[in-house]
């Protein structure tokens, strides 16, 4: 019959200590004096207690661990991709879902964890800037999904104001010259660049800017902005919105407001998740693919993890506009 395996009491009662010092013997803290750790670790070897795993962390300090740390907002469809590509290379992967305020204690949760690589989203309360981040990093390899254009830390982005631009001149080809906004999250990113390139475009074409009411990403969020557009009164007839979910909402002010899609308003969205194709109508939207992101971020975090000499440079993705039935041709009323 096999024997059953240690456990953390086990070795604890082997080594005559806690199991609170075990613990922290194995996530490497430092308030644990060395005769201690040296009288652990020798219960370790000698119960067996997930020796291969243990010892490999200890005498190597690598733990074939990425973890991503993401912050509670939109949709993280690159997950996937990434869970995928990191197990293919013999990783494991972990995920933190946390608020900004803890990304500190996120990331010395993560290095107690001996995580050999971070996949950072980018936010607002953290700086762009390559010694800053390595500090917070505490010198783990790391690589940003997002950053705005031009940061000098290692990223991989989308060029999200050439896609509102790709979304304007869509507008435009179609007749459009009224055309209001729900942006994003002005404070983040990706919601302050695609409203800049929804502007920039508008300017550099010599159209007026059209009303613009800031979202917060969300479903409810595109509703509430879509009828504070309404209740303003300027006229418009094409809206681009930050992204799908808050078109979602957006769609059914509209609607209860007596206003069809695309025959009084045309409609832009951005990122086509996989629901926009099955909105009714099918939503016109501008494509990242997040298959393709989640990849090349973990791929060149693996290449910064196996070659420090790496290169720290931004990858540039570039986004495709989807033309479904949500805008037509503009028609005077």
């Amino acid at each position: 019959m096999k024997e059953k395996r240690a456990t953390l009491r086990d070795v604890a009662k082997e080594a005559g200590v806690s199991y609170q010092t075990v613990s922290r013997v194995i996530n490497s803290h430092e308030n644990v004096s060395e005769k201690t750790r040296s009288r652990v670790m020798k219960a370790i070897d000698k119960l067996d207690f997930r020796v291969n795993r243990v010892a490999q962390i200890m005498q190597t300090k690598r733990s074939q661990t990425i973890e991503t740390i993401l912050f509670y907002a939109g949709f993280n469809l690159f997950l996937y991709e990434m869970a995928h590509i990191t197990q293919q290379h013999g990783y494991h992967f972990m995920i933190s879902a946390i608020y900004e305020e803890e990304i500190a204690n996120a990331i010395d949760s993560a290095a107690s964890r001996f995580v050999d690589g971070l996949i950072l989203n980018s936010m607002s309360t953290i700086s762009e800037d390559y010694e800053t981040l390595n500090k917070l990093c505490n010198g783990i390899p790391f690589v940003m999904i997002g950053a705005r254009l031009g940061s000098q830390v290692p990223s991989v982005s989308y060029d999200q104001r050439r896609g509102a631009q790709l979304a304007v001149q869509h507008l435009m080809g179609l007749g459009h010259t009224q055309i209001a906004e729900i942006s994003g999250i002005l404070a983040s990113n990706d919601g302050y660049d695609r409203h800049a390139g929804w502007k920039t475009t508008l300017l550099e074409n010599d159209l007026p800017l059209g009303p613009s009411v800031e979202g917060d990403f969300s479903i409810d969020g595109g509703y509430a902005a879509m009828n504070q557009l309404l209740e303003g009164g300027a006229p418009f007839s094409a809206v681009f919105i930050g992204n799908d979910s808050m078109t979602f909402g957006a769609h059914t002010a509209l609607r209860e407001h007596g206003l069809r899609v695309p025959e009084d308003i045309s409609i832009v969205s951005f990122d086509d998740i996989p629901e926009a194709a099955h909105f009714t109508p099918g939503l016109t939207t501008v494509r990242q693919d997040f298959h393709l992101l989640g990849r090349m971020a973990v791929e060149y975090l693996l290449s910064r993890i196996n070659n420090p000499d790496t290169p720290i440079h931004q990858r540039i993705l570039q986004p495709e506009l989807i033309v479904r039935d949500s805008t037509q041709a503009y028609q005077p009323r």
